[in-house]
């Protein structure tokens, strides 16, 4: 993981989000950069009365101020840390346009963002832009939600649904969990019996699996996305993955979940990958 994007829009939490990111950075030895979408509207809600009778171009140099700020603090204190560096790009237009060009365009490796904007006092909302990046974007997103604090992560919970895919995508959390010497847990939540499929998946999964902190779990549950969420809190989690398949197919579980699992998580992170 050597590159990682974190579109930041000055409110409490996207400063949370890159909070996330520098960590994992360090982790990696990464690069973060700090993506900020100028929009004149947005930035005067963010700044308040201090915006008031300032230019486009007054506002424009407060933005990139700000944006000098935060990398010059992150790369003194993080550096020495791990991260290989942290930079900005400041651009104007559409926020999941531009996300999507750069991550695509500068094969970055992950997106780390907020999932809502400056507050619900303001009217700003992060957790649609969230959404359509993950619509939009062909690259892994971590959805960092307002009320979650960064801690080590421990315990990873990726949410399984018998998909060829998963045997990819566990690899990935593997690489991802080895990092921080976490546990994971592999959970399918269904509203059926599945017992026997389940029986055949793991045992197919624990044959070419070389990781020693890993387990399964089966789980009967109506609603699969508060399913994941119980199961995330029963174990007290750090962290829930998921895959996300290409649209046109039969949706994964959680791509029919991920409204209700981003509304509903109000303290923990939430990957989703995409391969």
């Amino acid at each position: 993981m050597n590159k990682i994007l974190c579109p930041v829009d000055f409110s409490d939490t996207s400063l949370n989000a890159i909070e996330f990111a520098v960590e994992i950075g360090k982790k990696f030895h990464s690069k973060v950069t700090l993506l900020h979408v100028f929009t004149e509207e947005d930035f005067n809600k963010v700044i308040g009365v201090t915006a008031k009778g300032k230019s486009f171009k007054e506002l424009l140099g407060m933005a990139k101020n700000k944006l000098t700020q935060l990398t010059n603090a992150i790369n003194e204190d993080a550096v020495k840390d791990g991260l290989e560096k942290c930079d900005f790009y400041l651009e104007l237009g559409e926020l999941t346009e531009k996300v999507n060009e750069t991550a695509q365009g500068e094969k970055y490796d992950l997106i780390v963002m907020g999932t809502t904007g400056v507050s619900k006092r303001s009217g700003i909302y992060f957790g649609s832009n969230t959404e359509d990046v993950i619509e939009e974007v062909k690259k892994p997103v971590l959805c960092i939600p307002s009320g979650a604090s960064f801690t080590k992560f421990k315990k990873i919970v990726y949410g399984s649904d018998f998909l060829e895919e998963d045997r990819v995508a566990i690899q990935e959390v593997i690489s991802f969990a080895t990092m921080f010497d976490a546990r994971i847990n592999v959970v399918h939540v269904n509203s059926d019996n599945e017992d026997a499929e389940y029986e055949r998946f793991t045992k197919e999964l624990k044959s070419f699996i070389q990781y020693n902190k890993i387990s399964f779990a089966n789980r009967e549950y109506d609603d699969v996305g508060k399913g994941l969420l119980e199961y995330m809190r029963s174990e007290n989690a750090d962290l829930l993955v998921a895959f996300k398949r290409k649209r046109n197919i039969v949706e994964s579980i959680f791509s029919k979940s991920i409204t209700k699992i981003l509304s509903h998580t109000s303290d923990k992170p939430l990957l989703i990958l995409k391969l």
